[in-house]
């Protein structure tokens, strides 16, 4: 509107969107990817609950493998529940060039505060990945949202990063708890530890975080 005159150039106007991951993800990707390509000037927040909540907690491109959703349920002919990858939205928005995308968390208030201090350095679109625990989807006592989003992050799972103009730097390196301790308190995945553990499934799911990191140690020290 600025720029067609609409308003005048003194105004002070920041563009937000906020978003779950069903739309920033899915459903409104294109129009967000035509909007980063045009460099347009905005802040987009995405709530990640990994599920499109809203309609009924059921699988969404965020859902991550392992998960029990109401379209992904755990049956005899698929016992560990949603057998799809999550899509890395952190690496597509990335891929686009723009300006500023990071990860964040609620357990880790001091690492959000502090990008969105750096964020606010640079014009353009700025995408910000937060961990939305959701006692509801999840089926977890809310009590236990404060552990799990903790937890979430320090098995690895949630990586807090950051990409400036391009260039990816992890804000935080957590312990690296095994992913049993995070999945064990939500009920979406108690179906890999009753009535009968699915190993291979946890396997899976720890195998993908342990490569993670271990690329992330790579380029540390390459840099």
């Amino acid at each position: 509107m600025i720029a067609k005159g609409r308003l005048p150039k003194e105004e002070d106007v920041s563009v937000v969107v906020l978003g779950g991951d069903g739309s920033t993800y899915d459903m409104a990707l294109s129009s967000t990817s035509g909007a980063i390509t045009r460099k347009l000037d905005f802040y987009y927040f995405c709530y990640d609950n990994e599920a499109y909540g809203n309609t009924g907690v059921q699988l969404s491109p965020s859902t991550p493998y392992g998960a029990r959703t109401t379209t992904s349920p755990c049956v005899v002919q698929r016992p560990i529940g949603t057998t799809q990858e999550k899509k890395d939205i952190f690496e597509i928005w990335r891929a686009h060039k723009p300006p500023y995308i990071a990860t964040v968390s609620p357990r880790f208030p001091l690492d959000l505060e502090e990008k969105f201090v750096r964020a606010a350095k640079y014009a353009g679109p700025k995408l910000f990945l937060g961990f939305a625990a959701c006692p509801t989807g999840w089926l977890f006592d809310p009590a236990y949202t404060p552990d799990v989003a903790r937890l979430a992050v320090e098995c690895g799972l949630w990586p807090l990063k950051e990409a400036i103009n391009g260039e990816v730097v992890h804000t935080y390196f957590p312990k690296l708890s095994p992913v049993e301790d995070y999945l064990k308190l939500q009920g979406r995945f108690r179906h890999l530890f009753e009535p009968a553990l699915q190993k291979d499934a946890i396997a899976h799911i720890q195998a993908g975080v342990t490569a993670y990191w271990e690329r992330v140690k790579r380029a540390e020290q390459k840099a």
